[in-house]
C-alpha cells in the first residue's frame, strides 16, 4: 500500500542526494511461508492456519511518515521496535526511489505464532517440567496470550498471560500474568505509557503486584528446605517520566518514582501473622542518561533470524525517600545506580552491566545488593559463535526467597534445583557453537556446541560451596517461530561438591543458562 502526502513548496526534489522528504510509505506483509516458498501442502496449510499481522500493527510502529525527512536511523529504530514485538521472522526498513520520489519501504515475514512449548530439565535424580500454550499474535494484532502448567520439586502451578502492546488506543500497554499455585497465587498487572521510541517525550506506568506464597529457604545444598515461610505480599508502583532530550541517538530522561507496599512473613506452622497489616510508602527522583548502540547479529540466542543486541552506554540514578513518617522503623534512604556499557568490533560485540542498590538509615546499611556482569560473543565466521559470561553478586540481609538460587539450568547446568543458595554468588560460562543448519526443510536450525560451567553461592560467614561442569549437546531453533531462544540439549559431566557426586547428566533447557538482563537477579520461584 502506497501513501503519498503533499509536499511544501520549500520540500527537497527527488534529485537531492541530502535527507531527501519522504513522498511515500509501502507497507509488504508476508506470511509464515511468503509466494516462493510455500510450494508444497504443508507451507500452503500452515500459511492457511495462520492469520498475517495486521497492516494497522506495522504502521502504528513507524517513526518516519509520508512528508518527513528520511533519516537511517530512525528507519533502524523502526526495525528493532517491529523486531522487538516478538512476531516477525524478517524485518526490512529502508528507502527506495520511485517515480514520485523517496518512498520509504516496509516488509515483515511473519513467524509462526502459535506454539504449544514443552521444557523439560532433568539432572537425573530430579525433573522439572513445563507444558504451555502461547499465541504470539492473536488475529494478526500482535496480542499475546498464554496458558501453562509447571511441575517443579518444590510446586506446581498453571499460569495466564496476557500482554497488547498498545491497549484499546496507540499509546497504552497493558501486561497481565496470574498464576494458581499449589501453595499460593500470584497476580501482577501492567498498565500505562511507556517510552515508545529514543524519541518519545514522556511515559507513566502503574504495576501492582500481589503474592500470598510459601518461601522456601535452602542451606548448603539440601534437598529439602529447612525453613518454610508465608508471604503475604502487595505492591503498588507508579512512574512516571520526561525526556529533556531524545533523539535517535539517545536521551536524558528524569522522573519520579512513588511506591506503595505490604510485605509480612510468618512461619508456615502459625496459623496468622503476628506483625500488623502495614503499609509503608516511598518517593524519590531518577535521572537516566544513554548513548544508543545497537549490533545486529544472528546465531546468538537462535537460528535463521537476525537478532539485535543492545550494547548502548546506559547510566540511571535514583534515590527513594524512606523517612518514618511513611511507616518505616528510621529515617533512611534508597539509592539506585544501574550501569550498562558495550561495543562492537569486527569479530563479535561485548557488554558489561551493574546493579547496586540499598536502604541506609541512621544505623547505617539496613540492606542492600551488588550485581556485576559481563557477556563476549565472538562469530569469526557465519558458522562460528564462541559466548563467554561472567556474574558476581553481593546481598546484605536479604528478605526470605530473595536469596541467589543456581541450579537445574539455572547458572551449572547439571547440578539440580538449589544446589546453590546464599547472600554471594558467581557464575562464570563458556560455550561454542557450531551451526550444522541454519535452516533444515524450511522449519528448524541445528547446531553443535561445547561448554564449561563454574559458579556457586553461598552464605557470609560459611564456607565457600562451587561447582562445575562440562559437555557436549545439540542446538535445535525453530527457524520460522516467532520465538528466538533455541533449545539445549546437553551431556553434561557434574564434577563431584560436597553434597553430590560426579556424574553423567542429560539437561534440557531452553535459551541460555544465564540472564541478558541484570535486573533479572538469580532468585527462588
Amino acid at each position: 500500500m502506497l501513501i503519498l502526502l503533499p509536499v511544501s513548496a520549500g520540500a527537497q526534489t527527488p534529485g537531492d542526494s541530502v535527507s531527501p522528504v519522504i513522498r511515500g510509505v509501502t507497507i509488504t506483509r508476508n506470511d509464515v511461508f511468503d509466494s516462493t516458498e510455500a510450494h508444497n501442502w504443508l507451507t500452503r496449510l500452515a500459511n492457511r492456519l495462520h492469520i498475517t499481522t495486521r497492516e494497522s500493527v506495522v504502521r502504528r510502529e513507524l517513526l518516519l511518515h509520508a512528508g518527513q525527512v528520511y533519516d537511517s536511523a530512525t528507519a533502524a529504530e523502526t526495525a528493532r521496535n517491529l523486531r522487538a514485538l516478538g512476531i516477525f521472522r524478517r524485518v526490512v526498513v529502508d528507502s527506495v526511489r520511485g517515480d514520485s520520489g523517496l518512498v520509504l519501504r516496509v516488509a515483515t515475514s511473519d513467524g509462526w505464532s502459535t506454539r504449544p512449548d514443552y521444557r523439560f530439565k532433568s539432572t537425573g535424580g530430579q525433573a522439572d517440567y513445563t507444558i504451555s500454550f502461547i499465541e504470539d499474535n492473536v488475529l494478526g494484532t500482535a496480542t499475546q496470550a498464554s496458558v501453562s502448567y509447571r511441575h517443579s520439586a518444590d510446586r506446581t502451578s498453571t499460569s495466564f498471560g496476557f500482554l497488547q502492546p498498545r491497549f484499546i488506543w496507540p499509546q497504552l500497554r497493558l501486561q497481565t500474568v496470574f498464576a494458581d499455585l499449589s501453595d499460593g497465587r500470584r497476580f501482577a498487572l501492567l498498565v500505562g505509557k511507556p517510552f515508545y521510541s529514543q524519541g518519545s517525550r514522556s511515559s507513566l506506568l502503574f504495576l501492582f503486584d500481589d503474592r500470598d506464597e510459601r518461601v522456601l529457604r535452602f542451606f548448603s545444598g539440601e534437598r529439602i528446605a529447612s525453613d518454610s515461610v508465608r508471604r503475604d505480599y502487595q505492591l503498588l508502583r507508579a512512574e512516571g517520566a520526561v525526556a529533556l532530550r531524545g533523539s535517535d541517538g539517545g536521551y536524558l530522561r528524569a522522573g519520579l518514582t512513588a511506591q506503595a507496599r505490604k510485605d509480612r512473613y510468618r512461619p508456615e506452622s502459625a496459623s496468622s501473622f503476628s506483625a500488623p497489616e502495614e503499609i509503608s510508602y516511598a518517593v524519590g527522583p531518577f535521572m537516566e542518561w544513554r548513548k544508543s548502540r545497537y549490533v545486529l547479529t544472528r546465531s546468538y540466542q537462535g537460528f535463521g533470524r537476525e537478532e539485535d543486541v543492545d550494547v548502548s552506554t546506559v547510566v540511571r540514578l535514583g534515590v527513594l525517600a524512606a523517612p518514618r513518617a511513611f511507616n518505616y522503623q528510621r529515617d533512611g534512604i534508597a539509592p539506585l545506580i544501574q550501569a550498562k556499557t558495550g561495543t562492537s568490533f569486527g569479530a563479535g560485540f561485548l557488554f558489561a552491566d551493574l546493579l547496586a542498590n540499598g536502604l541506609y538509615n541512621g544505623n547505617g546499611l539496613d540492606s542492600g545488593s551488588v550485581v556485576l556482569s559481563g557477556t563476549l560473543v565472538l562469530q569469526p565466521g557465519g558458522r562460528h559463535t564462541l559466548i563467554a559470561h561472567a556474574d558476581g553478586g553481593w546481598l546484605e540481609r536479604p528478605l526470605p526467597g530473595q536469596e541467589f538460587d543456581m541450579g537445574l539450568g539455572t547458572g551449572p547446568r547439571a547440578f539440580r534445583s538449589h544446589a546453590f543458595t546464599g547472600d554471594r554468588s558467581f557464575y562464570t560460562t563458556a560455550e561454542y557453537r557450531y551451526v550444522v543448519k541454519e535452516e533444515i526443510w524450511q522449519l528448524f536450525g541445528i547446531g553443535l556446541a561445547g561448554f564449561v560451567d563454574y559458579g556457586g553461592a553461598w552464605y557470609h560467614g560459611a564456607s565457600r560451596r562451587t561447582g562445575w561442569d562440562a559437555g557436549l549437546g545439540l542446538r535445535l531453533g525453530a527457524s520460522r517461530a516467532s520465538g528466538v531462544e533455541a533449545i539445549r540439549i546437553d551431556l553434561a559431566r557434574r564434577f563431584a561438591t560436597d553434597v553430590e557426586g560426579a556424574g553423567w547428566v542429560v539437561a534440557i533447557g531452553k535459551g541460555l543458562t544465564f540472564s541478558t538482563n541484570i535486573r533479572t537477579i538469580r532468585g527462588a520461584d
